[in-house]
């Protein structure tokens, strides 16, 4: 897709989709994440953003929005920017 350097936003971009598939189809469907997948990547790459939340499987649970018991990316995203949005607020309240 990129020809040249990427940016600091596109090397991002990059990233959240390469955590995404890194995780995803290591077991049930390829391209999904399985409750066990998200619990994984939720503790191994967002352990600080995701400290506060209760109940990883509530958290799931809330993000899968067609009720396959699995996340897509799109499903996955909604929880990208929920974190983003927390963050800014964060970074927002801190000026």
């Amino acid at each position: 897709m990129a020809t040249g350097e990427l940016t600091e936003l596109e090397t991002a971009i990059e990233k959240i989709v390469t955590v995404f598939f890194t995780y995803a189809g290591k077991e049930g469907k390829k391209g999904t994440l399985t409750a066990g997948e998200f619990k994984e990547l939720v503790q191994l790459q967002l352990p600080n953003l995701m400290k506060d939340v209760p109940s990883l499987e509530e958290k799931m649970s809330e993000l899968d929005v067609n009720n396959d018991e699995e996340l897509k990316f799109s499903e996955y995203w909604r929880l990208i920017g929920e974190l983003a949005k927390a963050t800014r607020r964060e970074k927002a309240g801190k000026k």
